[in-house]
């Protein structure tokens, strides 16, 4: 049992690092996450080498049968500090709210969303905040980009929660 479970996490480690490689001519060019760009004085820490399979697939399904998640007001609220003071260091304005962000995640599963942003941000700490900070976020960006939440409940660390709910986002 315990072996499955680590299975099952390293395989999604291994889709969310291929979902973000983009295939470019014959070269393989890596996006980083989220559209994030390093200022001139960000720091980040050591590098890790990376090794990319150009043969990998990452087949993306989607998520339109789930019932949309829902978040607590009181949650975004406290995600919208969390992105004022640590996201917008990197992240240029209108590329995590409108459009952009409408076009990438509607009717994606909630949980894509949390592991990649658990496990690489902020660029100088990948996974320095708390869960809650976390999830605190989760539901600002939510909130931010016009998320139907049919239901008042909070956004939990529960991944089988999260992976049954989806993003139902419209551009704001």
């Amino acid at each position: 049992m315990q072996l499955a479970r680590w299975a099952g996490m390293a395989s999604a480690v291994v889709l969310v690092a291929c979902a973000s490689g983009a295939r470019t001519g014959d070269a393989t060019s890596i996006r980083s996450p989220l559209g994030a760009v390093l200022s001139s004085g960000a720091r980040t820490g050591t590098p890790v080498p990376l090794r990319v399979d150009p043969n990998a697939k990452v087949i993306l399904s989607s998520a339109s049968g789930l019932p949309a998640a829902a978040f607590l007001p009181t949650q975004a609220a406290r995600g919208s500090e969390i992105y004022e003071q640590t996201c917008t260091k990197c992240h240029e304005e209108g590329h995590l709210i409108g459009q952009n962000f409408v076009d990438s995640w509607n009717d994606r599963r909630v949980y894509d969303l949390y592991a990649l942003v658990r496990s690489t941000m902020p660029l100088d700490d990948p996974g320095g905040m708390k869960d809650g900070e976390y999830l605190d976020l989760i539901a600002y960006l939510l909130a931010a980009n016009r998320h139907v939440s049919p239901r008042a409940d909070s956004l939990r660390a529960d991944t089988l929660n999260l992976r049954a709910t989806r993003i139902a986002v419209s551009a704001p």
